[in-house]
């Protein structure tokens, strides 16, 4: 099958891989052809991120290229884009900016989009071309690839309303935690399939980049985060080496916290495997709950048999989570003593899948998918093994 994905992670050697940059390879290297684009760029990223753009444009500027049998990637950088703003004002001209910017497909997408089979739309940029690409491709069948709730990540007021319209029109919602469409329109196609994560990158891992005998605590990816409560942990543990990986993560921090800012995934594996625990140092409330479910870092951390500290609202997500209070800095302190005495356990690794089997659960739907050949909303998808399809019974 010919499979396009939308994405507003950037794809390239030097960045970190999200959940979309698995899935789509996976994909391919069950023998599909994939293609993804990465949207959400523009001139605009130059000012803010020179690196970053020299990057996307040197080679998939607005053109796809082949990185390995069967996976194409492209970035569409135009001269601007709209982006998410939390000020009013603004967040009203991008209302705007955004409808005009999904309104018209770029050549070099539109050619993929009317030869795709199904189009991948990840929750964000990408979704506002939805108009866009059914025009195009009547018969694709387009699922939306939901990894987070936009009204957490603080996305766009248009983003946010398009979601729910995005939501009733397309084939399948797919997220990882039923937890994630709670706020969702109650008569939305939804189906679950849950993270995986890279196993083999793991498992290549022999070497510590860690001093010997040192004690070490990791934590990767900067949503929600937390910074506040690091800095409580480090000042109350001066012999913990605290380790960040992932933008926006800066802080006031004491000494013995280092900020290597974003990582490509194979150099950070080493980091997370032999690490003394893991941090899920999200700053949270009931509404991300889903996270207890979807969070990646979670499952990469129980694989590597890390115990895993985490806000108090998680406990209970995972057998290895050690709870602390976000708002007790003595909390903070205690909670890495009790991890480092934690012994490990090998049943922290049931229940989480490789990527290939995700996509093999999510591959066993796809010919299954009814054919649109004028537009019509599709039917609900069957459950199968490896799959939940759940219907809400209350909206937002």
């Amino acid at each position: 099958m010919r499979l396009l994905f939308l994405s507003g992670h950037a794809f390239l050697p030097s960045t970190r891989k999200a959940s979309v940059h698995f899935v789509s390879e996976a994909f391919a290297k069950r023998g599909h052809s994939v293609a993804m684009v990465s949207v959400g760029y523009s001139l605009l990223t130059r000012l803010k991120d020179p690196g970053l753009y020299k990057s996307l444009a040197s080679e998939q500027k607005n053109r796809f290229v082949e990185r390995s049998p069967r996976y194409r990637t492209a970035s569409y950088l135009p001269l601007l884009h709209p982006f998410s703003s939390g000020r009013r004002w603004l967040d009203w001209c991008m209302s705007i900016a955004f409808r005009l910017y999904g309104s018209i497909l770029p050549r070099f997408i539109r050619n993929e989009v009317e030869a795709a089979d199904v189009v991948f739309l990840e929750s964000g940029t990408s979704i506002c071309f939805f108009d866009a690409i059914r025009r195009a491709n009547k018969n694709a069948r387009i699922v939306y690839f939901c990894r987070d709730r936009l009204d957490t990540v603080g996305a766009s007021s248009y983003l946010v309303a398009s979601e729910r319209r995005l939501a009733r029109a397309c084939d399948t919602v797919l997220v990882p935690s039923p937890r994630m469409a709670e706020h969702l329109p109650p008569e939305i196609k939804l189906a679950h399939a849950p993270q995986g994560i890279d196993k083999p990158a793991f498992d290549r891992c022999t070497v510590s980049p860690y001093p010997n005998r040192s004690r070490n605590a990791v934590a990767v990816g900067n949503m929600l985060f937390d910074s506040a409560a690091i800095s409580a942990m480090a000042r109350h543990n001066p012999d913990v080496a605290f380790h960040l990986f992932g933008n926006g993560m800066s802080g006031d921090y004491p000494s013995n916290v280092t900020v290597y800012g974003e990582r490509p995934f194979g150099k950070m594996a080493p980091y997370i495997k032999f690490a003394d625990f893991g941090i899920a140092p999200y700053r949270m409330t009931e509404k991300e709950l889903y996270l207890a479910q979807s969070s990646l870092k979670l499952q990469q951390y129980s694989y590597c048999l890390l115990p895993i500290v985490a806000p108090d609202l998680l406990v209970g997500a995972r057998d290895n989570v050690i709870p602390y209070d976000p708002a007790s800095e003595e909390r903070c302190g205690e909670v890495v003593r009790q991890a480092l005495a934690t012994e490990r356990d090998q049943a922290w690794r049931d229940g989480i899948l490789s990527w290939d089997e995700v996509c093999a659960s999510i591959e066993e739907q796809l010919p299954r998918f009814p054919t649109r050949s004028d537009g019509s909303p599709a039917h609900p998808l069957p459950a199968t093994a490896g799959w939940k399809v759940q219907h809400q019974s209350t909206g937002s």
